[in-house]
C-alpha cells in the first residue's frame, strides 16, 4: 500500500511524480496535481523528450480541451510513472505544457489512479493507495 500526506486545505493536492525514460536509469521528478476528473495523466513535452520519448510518431493524436479551448495534444506510452509509493508500467501520457505561470508541472489522472483503491481524507490529509 502507497501513502501520501497533503495539505488539505490547498485548492490543490499536489504531489511527486517519478517518470522513468526510455534509458532505464534516466527519470525526472515532477510536481503534479492529483486531479480524479482527468482522464489522462499529464507530463510536460520537454520532460518526455528529454528522457528520450519519440513524439515524431505517438500513439494517438487527440484534441485536448483546456480552459482557452482545444489544442493539439500527442499519447505516448512511458515505460513506466511512480507516485503515492505505487508504481504503473507502460502507462499512456498526454503529451502538454501547462501555463507558465501554473503552480504545477503537470497532472496525475485517472488511468493512474484506476490500477488502485484510492482513499483519500481530507480530515487526516492522507491519500492511500491499494492495489488490487
Amino acid at each position: 500500500m502507497g501513502h501520501i500526506s497533503f495539505n488539505s486545505s490547498r485548492r490543490l493536492i499536489i504531489l511527486p511524480l517519478k517518470v522513468a525514460g526510455i534509458n532505464r536509469n534516466d527519470f525526472r521528478d515532477l510536481l503534479v496535481a492529483l486531479d480524479t476528473g482527468a482522464s489522462d495523466t499529464l507530463i510536460p513535452t520537454k520532460v518526455v523528450l528529454d528522457l528520450g520519448y519519440d513524439l515524431s510518431s505517438p500513439k494517438h493524436r487527440v484534441r485536448l480541451t483546456t480552459g482557452s479551448g482545444t489544442v493539439p495534444a500527442k499519447i505516448i506510452t512511458v515505460r513506466k510513472l511512480t507516485a503515492i509509493g505505487e508504481t504503473v508500467e507502460n502507462i499512456d501520457v498526454l503529451c502538454h505544457d501547462l501555463p507558465v505561470e501554473s503552480t504545477v508541472d503537470g497532472v496525475l489522472g485517472l488511468n493512474f489512479l484506476r490500477h488502485f483503491d484510492v482513499n483519500i481524507s481530507f480530515s487526516t490529509g492522507i491519500i492511500e493507495l491499494h492495489p488490487y
